[in-house]
Order: structure tokens, then C-alpha cells, then sequence
């Protein structure tokens, strides 16, 4: 893989990271208005009542902070996965293990905290799963060294 592919890939990575925190910062849908794809902080109580996880019975902190340390380890899986493929030691060799997990984790974010506004995210973790796993398909050869 050429620098420059190396260095797309890597910003790719961590921009898709900071996307996952970024969504803890939209605002929350005004009264009547349009459903606003927004995830739990650590700075708000809103809970949407139409994500799948808020229909299991949990109750709202439990929903908040499952929220909360799914998009942390998200964005902390990406960013990192991203710093590794730049060369970062102690981070090169294990960057695809680190992508792998952080589109896992961000699969099981989008599956339990739904916005339809959101399925960019689900196709994005997807792409860099088979890219991760079908290492011979041409173009996505991304953990071969």
C-alpha cells in the first residue's frame, strides 16, 4: 500500500471515529419537529424513546451510559486503528484488529441506538470489515503488509 493510500485510509478512519463522538453533540429534535440522529453523553439525560435499546426495559441511565462507552470505544477503536496504519509504534502491527473491533462495536452502536439518517455509518462499517477479512480482493487489500 502506497503512503498516500496509507495516509487516506488513516484519515478516513479517524474521521469516521470522530463522527461517532460528534453525534453526542446534535442537537436534540425541537417538539414537532423532524427526529434528530443524536446518541447518549455524559451531558445530557435525553434518551430517545424510538431507539431499539430504549425499548428493552433498561431504563435510562443504563441506556445513557451503554450509549456513552459504545461511541467512546468506537471513536477510541477508530482513532487509534488510524494512528497505527500511519506507523504510530506499538500500534502498526495491531491497527486492522483495532479497525475490526471499532466497526464491530460501532455496528452494535447503530443497531441499538437506530436513526435511519445513520445506514452511511452501517455501510462504512461493513466496507472496512470485508476490507479487513477479504484481504485478496482487489483494492481492499487493507491488513496486508
Amino acid at each position: 500500500m502506497t503512503l498516500a493510500v496509507r495516509i487516506l485510509i488513516a484519515g478516513l478512519l479517524i474521521a469516521h471515529g470522530l463522527v461517532h463522538a460528534s453525534l453526542s453533540w446534535v442537537p436534540l429534535p425541537a417538539a414537532n419537529g423532524p427526529r434528530t440522529p443524536f446518541w447518549p453523553s455524559w451531558r445530557r439525560e435525553a434518551v430517545d424513546p424510538a431507539w431499539p435499546i430504549s425499548r428493552l426495559g433498561l431504563g435510562a441511565p443504563v441506556v445513557r451510559a451503554l450509549g456513552w462507552a459504545l461511541w467512546l470505544a468506537a471513536l477510541l477503536g477508530f482513532a487509534t486503528a488510524g494512528l497505527g496504519l500511519l506507523g504510530v509504534p506499538g500500534l502498526r502491527a495491531i491497527w486492522p484488529a483495532l479497525a475490526g473491533v471499532a466497526a464491530a462495536v460501532s455496528l452494535l452502536l447503530l443497531a441499538l441506538y437506530w436513526h435511519p439518517w445513520l445506514v452511511v455509518g452501517v455501510l462504512l462499517d461493513l466496507a472496512i470489515l470485508v476490507a479487513l477479512v477479504w484481504p485478496r480482493w482487489p483494492g481492499l487489500a487493507l491488513a496486508a503488509r
